[in-house]
């Protein structure tokens, strides 16, 4: 009897066998093979640049008192300050992620308010170079002031800088008194205009 009940146990699982065998091959397979797809990833990154003036520069540009007129060239009191170098700068932050063009304006002529007498802009010029020392920026490359910005920098690296000097003219008329005006400088991305 044991072994009719041991053969009846083999033919089962014989059965069973075969009856997976003919299930697996009867219905689609997991085959183990993997299938792709993709997509894009994209980001814009927007150009971004923040500037700062030196110290120096904005407390403003300052010709002092002058005694004497005629004269030409007059420098401003921060063009020569320490190492014959100018203390007057603009900087391109080094968290900024593009370079920069600077501009440069003056809102109207050096002006007496107390009783209108001025001194034309042409008068006011400056200079700017990247680089400054007892001759940068050069008195030879001195450009007037004018009443529309005007590219003054080109391509200023993040964390770079473009010196200024500045020189005024006093024509041997000019009336006494105290003269102003406001020049205002902003920074553009490079190729762009003021």
């Amino acid at each position: 009897m044991k072994e009719k009940v041991l053969m009846g146990i083999f033919g089962a699982l014989l059965i069973l066998s075969v009856g997976m065998i003919i299930i697996e091959n009867s219905f689609p397979r997991i085959t183990g093979f993997a299938t792709s797809q993709s997509t894009i990833s994209n980001v814009t990154i927007s150009k971004y640049f923040s500037i700062d003036m030196s110290d120096n520069l904005s407390d403003g540009i300052q010709f002092g008192t002058v005694d004497t007129i005629p004269v030409i060239d007059h420098n401003s009191t921060w063009n020569n300050i320490t190492s014959n170098a100018t203390g007057m700068f603009l900087n391109v932050s080094t968290d900024s992620n593009t370079n920069v063009d600077f501009c440069v304006q003056a809102n109207t002529d050096l002006t007496d308010p107390s009783n209108s007498a001025t001194i034309g802009l042409g008068n006011e010029s400056y200079a700017n170079d990247t680089t400054t020392n007892y001759t940068l920026p050069a008195l030879a490359s001195q450009v007037s002031l004018t009443t529309s910005y005007v590219k003054s920098g080109y391509n200023i690296t993040v964390g770079g800088i473009n010196y200024y000097r500045f020189w005024l003219d006093i024509p041997a008329a000019t009336t006494s008194g105290t003269y102003n005006n406001s020049v205002d400088f902003k920074g553009v991305q490079v190729n762009t205009s003021c």
